[in-house]
Order: structure tokens, then sequence, then C-alpha cells
């Protein structure tokens, strides 16, 4: 029974303190000293007391310093402050972040330019322009002065720099430093030459796998052992990003790139509506227009010195550089073209592409609805006799 009533005296003196807090937070929040006696059930003097002595260990608490303990792995240690103090008196120029480099460079030690300037701070280290402050004020030409140095310049556009300065100050008195008489000259140039308007480029894309193929050959693979160079020839799907053809070859003709649109076709079962090809002579010739003709297929060659057309094709190939290539140690032609089907299987399976949104290529060549007869397919060769 005395261990009950202890209990129970407890709980009530815990209920009874937890209530006066309540309490004096109530006053502290600025309600009413009548409210708060009658909500709490604590006479008045009682929470005057109470809210001194609240507000008298709030500011014992407040006085008392705070410490702050660094953590041992954000602690610099004494020998790396020595030698950023050495460093920063052998050079007083530098900012903190040339000092951390330098730093990094000569000592291999990696010190954060913020650590850089409170140890500065810290030992009083100056840090020192590199150039002396002026000691007189620079002259600044009036708006007259610039009407008429303008005049002067744009009677003699013909002249340089230092000869437009020279003739100002000699002939009238108006100093001014080649580099400005130079950048008033382009002012003048730029505003009489207007530059041509940004290009307005438009992005197209097809709705509908094999609507339109772009073709082109990436001629950067330099073989090592035989010192020539090998042509990659792809054909890309305009709207899924797909490879549709993809090899290595050491000649290129106008029959390569046909054998390489047959060989597309007959994989995928369908004729393209149209074909992008540039300017190159592989990609032209009346046995190209022809076969293309007999298929109904259009045959499309880009704009001379305009590459953007085929900007879909243009970019892959930095990709296809950087993705397999550059792999390699050696560009040797017989594992470059073992390889390059892994690759392409990998690209037009796996790897997502960001203007398809992450999507592996193969889920826009899944929505193919359409496929060409089979007897079209089987006699391909014979639309090129």
């Amino acid at each position: 029974m005395k261990e009950r009533a202890s209990e129970i005296n407890k709980q009530s003196k815990d209920n009874k303190t937890e209530i006066r807090v309540q309490a004096v937070f109530a006053m502290l929040k600025g309600e009413g000293i009548r409210s708060v006696s009658e909500r709490f059930g604590v006479c008045r003097d009682t929470l005057y007391q109470l809210r001194r002595r609240a507000i008298a260990a709030v500011r014992r608490e407040i006085e008392i310093p705070i410490e702050r303990k660094c953590p041992a792995h954000n602690r610099l240690s004494i020998e790396t402050e020595n030698k950023v103090v050495r460093l920063c008196e052998r050079h007083p120029t530098l900012s903190s972040y040339r000092v951390s480099k330098k730093l990094r460079q000569l000592e291999n030690e990696t010190v954060n330019p913020k650590t850089i300037q409170r140890i500065r701070k810290r030992h009083s280290l100056p840090r020192i322009p590199k150039r002396p402050p002026p000691t007189f004020k620079a002259h600044r030409l009036t708006i007259a002065e610039k009407t008429f140095i303008r005049q002067k310049i744009k009677e003699k556009l013909f002249l340089g720099g230092e000869r437009l300065a020279w003739d100002l100050r000699n002939r009238d008195g108006i100093v001014i430093s080649a580099s400005t008489a130079k950048r008033i000259k382009q002012n003048i140039l730029r505003e009489l030459n207007p530059s041509p308007p940004k290009p307005n480029w438009h992005f197209y894309e097809r709705n509908h796998p094999h609507r339109l193929w772009h073709g082109d050959l990436m001629e950067k693979v330099t073989l090592t052992d035989e010192d020539r160079t090998a042509f990659q020839l792809t054909l890309l799907d305009d709207y899924s990003r797909a490879y549709v053809f993809c090899d290595l070859f050491r000649e290129v003709t106008v029959n390569t790139t046909i054998q390489a649109m047959i060989t597309a076709m007959r994989k995928y079962r369908t004729i393209p509506q149209a074909i992008v090809f540039d300017n190159g002579s592989f990609f032209k010739g009346k046995l190209l227009q022809e076969f293309c003709r007999r298929l109904n297929i259009r045959l499309i060659h880009t704009a001379v010195h305009h590459p953007q057309t085929n900007g879909k094709l243009e970019r892959a190939f930095r990709d296809d550089m950087n993705e397999f290539y550059k792999r390699f140690e050696r560009w040797e032609f017989h594992p470059l073209k073992k390889n390059l089907p892994v690759y392409v299987d990998y690209r037009n399976q796996i790897r997502g592409h960001y203007a398809l949104k992450g999507k592996p290529s193969v889920s826009r060549l899944s929505e193919q609805n359409y496929f060409a007869l089979p007897n079209i397919l089987d006699n391909l060769k014979n639309f090129a006799w």
C-alpha cells in the first residue's frame, strides 16, 4: 500500500509540474494572466513568480558560452596549416583558390579555399593586390569628345587602332588608347554591317518507324595497323533513332550503299518512304536514283555545307566514338568489325536516348504495323539490276 501511495504522489507531482510549465508557456505567448489562471487553476501570484523564475533561468542559460567542438575529420592538421601559411607568405598576391591549386600541385594536399581564407585571417596574412592602387583619377571622355572621336574614326575606317589613336592624339589633342579606338571602330562596323539573325532551326521527327532513314559515313576511324581510314556506313531510323544498318568497310561505293539498304529492308521487312544522304559520291549516281525510283523511295540529299539536316546521325556518330571506338587501345579492322554488331544491339535494345525520354530504340521500333510483301523483299536486287 505504501508503494502504491508513493507512486500516486509522484504522478500527481509530475502532473502539477506539467500544468505549471504549460501555464508559463501560455503567458510567454501573450495570453492574459486572468485567462491563464482560470484555465490551469493556478493563482495569479504563483503565475507571476513562475514567469520571473522562467525568464531568469533562460537568461542564465544564454549567458553560458557555447562550446563548439569541431569533429576530428574536419580539423586541419598543424603541418598542413603551416604549409598553407608558408605558401601564403611566399605568394601574398594569390587568391585562396590559386593557393589551394598550388598546394595541391606542390604538396599533394587538398585544402578548401574557404579554409585558406580563415587561416589568412587567423594569422593576419594580407592579400596584396597585384597592381598598385591608382595615383590619379582616370580621365573620362565627355559626350562631345565621344561624338567627335566617333566622327573622326568613321571618316577613316581603313586605318587600324594604333594609327587612329596616333592621329587623334597629335592632330586633335585627344588622348585615347589604341584598344579604345579599335573598339569604337568595331562598333561602327557592326552598325554598318549588322550580323545576320540567328537561324531558326526546325526540328522534325517522323511519326512512325521506317518513314525516314538517315544515311551517312563516319570517316574518323584511322586503323593503327594499316595506316588507313575505315568507313562506318550507317542507316538510322528517324522516329526510333535505331541503327537499321551499321557496318565497317575499307572502301565504300554506290553498290555498297545499295547493298546496305537491301540488307536493312530484308531485316526489318519494310520499304522506307524516304532516305536522306549527304552529297558524297557514294550516295549519288543514276544507279541509286533508279533503285529508289523503282521502289518508290524518295531520295533526299542535304544542302551543301549544311550537316544539320542529317543532325540526328551526326550526333549518333559522336556517341559511337565515345562509347565504342575509344574503348579500344588499338583500332584494328577485324576486331572492330567483329565487336560492332554487339554494340549496335546494345544501342538499339538497352541504351536509353535523351530524345526518347530515356527509353531504348526498340520501344519505338515495336510500333511497326505494316510490312512489305515477301516477293518484293526477295527480288530487291532485281530493282537495281
